[in-house]
């Protein structure tokens, strides 16, 4: 048993000198009634706390209490996070903020800026990290929530935001991430000949179009991980996928619902 314990911490310290796990999630509508409902607060905490970066979408929010909600629940006991977070994005009353939390003992913030030109209902807020325990030490996040019937068009302009990042920072270590809506029925294989993420050349998916980000299992890959090439190189691909919490949490179909209709994707940078 004590062995089996020393491996168990082995482990854990390997995984904190030697990479950074960064993930993407989209909470559904996670406003004031969500953040009070306990059984699900407990279930998001234990699902941010695995990250060391991490991503939630659909932060509806408007005087930042459900943010400090998450806050004070993620620091309990041991505080561990610090965050980023945009101001309320998008068109009419529904706005969404990009929040980002992060583990400020192996993380830093060094840099922001929101995005403002045109063509998103929720323009990114892009956000520039640091890291000493990485192969990549400074890299840039993009994030993207896109409305299902503008997914095309919205993917095609975020060619530009990598651009500006990338001339900003001069730093082309860029991760895009979020909920592209990128699943067939909003983004026909016939488009994507027009989006210059689909670049193979320049861009890496890695979460590919076979693996189903939803809790309901539809089939489709609406959540995506997109890389640069220069980021790529400080990947460890092989280890991008879902976090299944219904399976992890032995939740049943409902009470994972409850908690989001999307799993959260995930890579770990070397």
């Amino acid at each position: 048993m004590r062995l089996l314990c020393a491996l168990g911490l082995f482990s854990a310290l390997l995984h904190v000198t030697s990479c950074l796990l960064i993930g993407a999630f989209n909470i559904r509508c996670f406003g004031t009634s969500k953040s009070e409902k306990s059984d699900v607060m407990d279930i998001i905490k234990e699902i941010v706390l695995r990250y060391d970066i991490i991503l939630i979408q659909e932060v509806r929010d408007k005087d930042g209490t459900v943010t400090q909600s998450l806050m004070d629940l993620v620091n309990q006991g041991s505080p561990q996070f610090r965050n980023i977070v945009s101001e309320p994005l998008g068109p009419g009353s529904h706005k969404e903020r990009y929040l980002f939390l992060y583990k400020f003992q192996t993380v830093t913030v060094t840099g922001s800026f929101q995005y403002t030109a045109k063509g998103f209902n929720r323009p990114p807020y892009v956000v520039k990290f640091s890291s000493r325990q990485t192969a990549v030490t400074d890299f840039v996040l993009i994030p993207i929530h896109t409305s299902p019937s503008t997914a095309v068009e919205e993917l095609k302009a975020l060619d530009d935001v990598v651009k500006e990042a990338k001339r900003k920072w001069q730093n082309n270590n860029i991760m895009v991430l979020g909920d592209f809506n990128a699943g067939s029925n909003y983004v026909p294989t016939r488009t994507r000949s027009t989006i210059p993420l689909f670049d193979t050349n320049v861009f890496h998916w890695l979460i590919p179009d076979n693996v189903d980000t939803t809790v309901s299992k539809s089939g489709q890959a609406y959540d995506r991980i997109v890389v640069t090439n220069d980021m790529y190189k400080g990947m460890n691909p092989r280890s991008a996928g879902i976090f299944d919490f219904e399976k992890e949490f032995h939740l049943t179909l409902d009470e994972a619902k409850a908690v989001s209709d999307h799993f959260p994707v995930e890579v770990k940078l070397s």
